[in-house]
């Protein structure tokens, strides 16, 4: 399996659209098993089976992708190869990474956050007091720090 490869199908039978929260990869097809080697080349996404809407429709499996640091990863990956969807790709993959980053500083905001809280709770704040301290909701502060 190859990066080459997955564009290439990714081509023909994959779509890249926006759901209203963001982006996300599906590739629909009636083998099974090719699915399940891109899934494991990628290391991520899942597969499920289509309903048949019609009775003499064979039946069909999609891969999908929907975390958005996920689907950059995968679109940045087959950017060099796709030929039919290559300008969407590539109008996508800044927004993307944009939405990715924006992702990745709030999580470094939360394990601050975190931190600090436990930290405070360890000095004798209560948790309304933490709440006050960083600027978040009491019960937040509790949650993060028994957790």
């Amino acid at each position: 399996m190859t990066w080459q490869y997955i564009a290439g199908f990714f081509d023909g039978e994959g779509y890249l659209g926006h759901n209203g929260k963001g982006y996300r990869v599906t590739i629909s097809q009636i083998n099974y098993p090719v699915l399940k080697m891109i899934q494991d080349f990628v290391g991520f996404g899942f597969i499920f089976k289509n309903r048949k809407r019609q009775s003499h429709w064979k039946e069909s499996w999609v891969y999908y992708i929907a975390k958005q640091a996920e689907v950059y990863i995968f679109i940045k990956n087959i950017l060099p190869y796709v030929i039919v969807k290559k300008d969407l790709v590539a109008k996508v993959i800044p927004e993307l990474r944009l939405v990715v980053e924006k992702y990745q500083q709030q999580n470094i905001d939360r394990q601050r956050i975190a931190e600090e809280s436990k930290l405070l709770r360890k000095q004798g704040l209560t948790y309304r007091e933490i709440g006050k301290k960083l600027g978040i909701d009491w019960g937040y502060a509790r949650r993060i720090i028994l957790k």
